[in-house]
């Protein structure tokens, strides 16, 4: 046992500090920077000049770092003037007209089988604490994550993502390759110049900026979730007619290839006190597979298996063993903007060579 504690401990601190990281990196400004993709610049190009910034999708940026040079404003009066750009050296450039309320430009360039796998003893005298210390460790984990989530939520989760209307002379600010750089009005871009660019961005403060909505959730991309409940625990000699109960908590994070299958790496935790008091610890990992199969209004309903692995270890008995884990059971979730959604599930587990059901809910960041 004092090996455990002693070589476990640093692994702790470890895991504790990069999740403090992840929080504290977690919480920063969005930007007044709205960027453009390059879809939406084709699109944008091939709409006729005066009606194109109608609707815009965009999405919001962060902090500093996608900041581009400022323009000059434009204004509700100010006169659309319809210009192809002169192009040199490869890169689109402006006319160089000067309108009244018009914005100018610049250039620059930069370049096992389930039903366990046998256990040991982890003491023969005195009292053993392996799972009430690995309880503190993940209790202290669980909360290093949630600050996580609640960071992100309140970045990730409420950034922009949606549509908004912009007068035709918007200053533009496109990227194109080796590092090209110019602005151009919305309603100077043509075929050629959106082909140009890899991506751009148009900024709040540079003129009229009304959002007409946001983008209805979507889950294409990296997602981490962090969700808390209750569940059975499955612990030696206790009868499964009257299991034990008590706390369990999810960590997960993974990539959705799709708006509606994703792969997550599920880290479980739970735990309980037995009739004497002492510690049941449970710790799972697993791969998760989460299909969200039916849609109505902003709610999401959808199944999730799993396969992987647990370890338990039990103070009553001073005993820990592992085993193999297979588990599912359904999802259901509401979105709360285009990035971030409110997830509850409910589900069944096998390991240890028994079934314990659990319930949990929690938010996901997409």
């Amino acid at each position: 046992m004092a090996s455990n504690l002693r070589y476990g401990r640093p692994m702790r601190n470890v895991v504790l500090l990069s999740f403090l990281g992840l929080a504290l990196a977690s919480t920063g400004c969005l930007s007044s920077s709205h960027r453009i993709g390059k879809g939406e610049l084709m699109n944008l190009s091939r709409t006729a000049p005066e009606q194109r910034g109608e609707k815009v999708r965009v999405v919001q940026g962060l902090g500093h770092t996608e900041g581009p040079p400022r323009a000059d404003r434009v204004n509700n009066n100010t006169v659309v003037v319809v210009h192809s750009p002169i192009w040199i050296d490869g890169r689109p450039h402006h006319h160089g007209h000067h309108h009244s309320g018009s914005a100018t430009s610049s250039t620059s360039t930069g370049g096992g089988t389930v039903g366990g796998s046998g256990g040991s003893f982890h003491g023969s005298s005195g009292t053993s604490i392996l799972a009430k210390s690995k309880k503190d460790s993940a209790k202290d984990l669980i909360i290093l994550a949630a600050a996580a989530a609640v960071g992100l939520a309140a970045t990730e989760g409420s950034r922009y993502d949606g549509w908004v209307k912009l007068h035709p002379m918007h200053p533009v600010h496109l990227y194109g390759p080796y590092g090209g750089y110019t602005v151009l009005p919305l309603a100077h871009i043509d075929e050629r110049t959106a082909a140009w660019a890899d991506h751009a961005y148009v900024r709040s403060g540079e003129g009229p900026f009304t959002h007409l909505g946001r983008a209805p959730l979507n889950r294409k991309g990296f997602t981490y979730s962090v969700l808390l409940g209750g569940g059975q625990i499955p612990a030696l000699g206790v009868d499964e007619a009257d299991p034990l109960t008590g706390f369990n908590g999810h960590i997960q994070f993974g990539y959705f290839p799709t708006k509606r299958i994703g792969l997550q790496w599920d880290i479980g935790m739970g735990w309980a006190a037995d009739d004497t008091g002492e510690t049941v610890f449970i710790s799972r990992n697993a791969l998760e597979l989460d299909a969200y199969l039916a849609k109505a209004g902003p709610i999401h309903a959808g199944l999730f298996g799993q396969i992987g692995f647990a370890s338990r270890y039990d103070d009553g008995v001073q005993f820990d063993d592992n085993s193999n884990l297979l588990g599912g059971g359904a999802l259901l979730q509401l979105d709360i903007t285009t990035r971030l959604a409110l997830t509850g599930r409910a589900g069944v587990t096998r390991s240890f060579g028994e079934g314990a059901s659990e319930a949990s809910l929690g938010i996901s960041i997409y």
